[in-house]
């Protein structure tokens, strides 16, 4: 058992890292897509990759599916469509290092939400890391007045990220992972198609054109860069390591180890886009950082 959360806890922190650096690869791909197009293509694809999966492995997904899968899966397809929705949205107007520390505040908001949903008994150092995530964020924001519509977006992704790492732990162990993970991909597929055909119909329209239209143009690759990266990496891998990880690792070490998605989005600002954080975003970022390991460090957990 204790070489197993090792294992799937180098997995989730691979996931984090292509995670943050996916940050710069979508924030480019968002030129040339809708938000909730590009999502829609990402996990169509995720879902065709996974597909091809189950077939090497022999796995039978129709077999391996019940009604209590169908219903925790469609639960945690829509957390994560409101996640990834709220979160590509956002990246439209705020810088990637921004999106990646409001993100990461997900980690601070698991144990708030185990305590208003499972009635779960918060210590006092949780709130002291909520303080000083609050704090680190009005610092990296600028302030209050600094904080507009791109930080809000993204605000309700981190709430979002965070209900789905808590109901994954909670129902992740009852239905087997690998079917759980497929219905939530095909969840966030007909979301993503659905607000696309309502908020973005001239983008889900010129999918085809943007992605086989115009040969090898720079808005193909950047594009296919991002879906390929996000679909294998970021998503059949990181949901299908999350699912099956949560089983033998509790949601508070999964929150601290996304806690370094920040830290590799902030790197691949700088690395792809030449984003370069000033120094009050810099000591923001540690609160934020900080207020993270005083939330989930102080005391050890079993």
């Amino acid at each position: 058992m204790q070489v197993g959360k090792h294992f799937w806890g180098w997995v989730l922190l691979f996931v984090s890292f292509v995670w943050g650096i996916e940050f710069s690869l979508i924030h480019n791909a968002l030129d040339f897509m809708g938000p909730n197009t590009f999502n829609a293509v990402r996990f169509g694809v995720s879902i065709v990759v996974l597909q091809f999966y189950f077939t090497v492995t022999k796995f039978s997904f129709m077999t391996s599916v019940d009604k209590e899968t169908i219903h925790h899966g469609i639960v945690l397809g829509g957390l994560l469509f409101l996640g990834f929705s709220t979160q590509s949205v956002g990246m439209q107007y705020t810088t990637v290092s921004n999106a990646g520390f409001i993100t990461g505040l997900n980690v601070i908001l698991v144990p708030i939400i185990s305590w208003l949903w499972l009635k779960q008994p918060q210590r006092w150092y949780v709130w002291l890391g909520v303080a000083m995530a609050l704090v680190g964020t009005l610092l990296l924001t600028g302030g209050i007045t600094g904080f507009g519509i791109g930080e809000t977006w993204v605000l309700g992704c981190a709430f979002g990220f965070a209900a789905h790492i808590v109901y994954t732990g909670v129902y992740a162990k009852q239905v087997n992972p690998l079917a759980l993970t497929q219905v939530q991909l095909i969840t966030v597929t007909i979301l993503s198609v659905l607000a696309s055909a309502t908020f973005e119909q001239d983008s889900l329209l010129n999918v085809p054109a943007s992605l086989f239209g115009n040969g090898l143009s720079e808005e193909a690759i950047t594009i296919w860069l991002a879906v390929i990266i996000g679909s294998v990496l970021g998503t059949c891998l990181a949901f299908v390591a999350q699912t099956i990880g949560q089983q033998t690792l509790a949601a508070w070490r999964v929150a601290l180890i996304y806690a370094t998605e920040p830290l590799f989005a902030a790197l691949g600002g700088f690395l792809i886009l030449g984003e370069v954080l000033g120094l009050y975003a810099w000591l923001g970022a540690a609160f934020i950082i900080g207020g993270m390991l005083v939330a989930e460090l102080i005391e050890d957990k079993k």
